[in-house]
C-alpha cells in the first residue's frame, strides 16, 4: 500500500473511534440524563455520529470537498458495513468456529466492516474528481 492510502486509512480508523464515543455518548446521555427511550435514542445518537463522521471523513482523513461528497452513498455504505458487521458476527456465533469467543466474533465482523466501508468510501464517496 501506497503512503496514501495508509495514512487515509489510520485518520479513517481516528475519525471511526471519534464516531464511537460520540454514538456512546450521545446515547448515554439520551438515556440517563434526558429519559429517552433506548431505541429513540439510538436512533438520534445513530443519525448524529453518521453526520459528524461524514465530515471528518471528507475534510480530515480524504481532504475532499464536503460539497463533492455524496450523503447518500455514505449512508448506504455505512448500512452495508454494519450489516456485514451484523451478519458475519451472528454467523460466526451460532454456526461457525467461534460458537465459544464472541468477543473474537465481534472483532472479526467490525473488521470486515471497517474494511468495506473504508474502500468503499474511498472509491465512490471520497474521492478526488481532477
Amino acid at each position: 500500500m501506497t503512503p496514501e492510502i495508509w495514512k487515509h486509512l489510520s485518520r479513517f480508523l481516528q475519525v471511526g473511534a471519534i464516531g464511537f464515543a460520540i454514538d456512546a455518548g450521545l446515547l448515554w446521555l439520551l438515556i440517563y440524563q434526558f429519559y429517552m427511550p433506548p431505541v429513540m435514542s439510538r436512533g438520534i445518537s445513530f443519525v448524529v455520529t453518521i453526520a459528524v463522521t461524514f465530515v471528518l471523513n471528507a475534510k480530515y482523513t480524504f481532504s475532499v470537498n464536503v460539497r463533492g461528497s455524496s450523503m447518500t452513498r455514505y449512508v448506504v455504505i455505512q448500512l452495508v458495513g454494519a450489516g456485514l458487521n451484523f451478519v458475519s458476527y451472528t454467523w460466526l456465533v451460532l454456526e461457525g468456529p467461534l460458537t465459544e469467543r464472541p468477543l473474537v466474533a465481534l472483532i472479526v465482523g467490525s473488521a470486515l466492516a471497517a474494511s468495506h466501508n473504508f474502500l468503499m468510501m474511498r472509491r465512490f464517496v471520497f474521492h478526488n474528481r481532477g
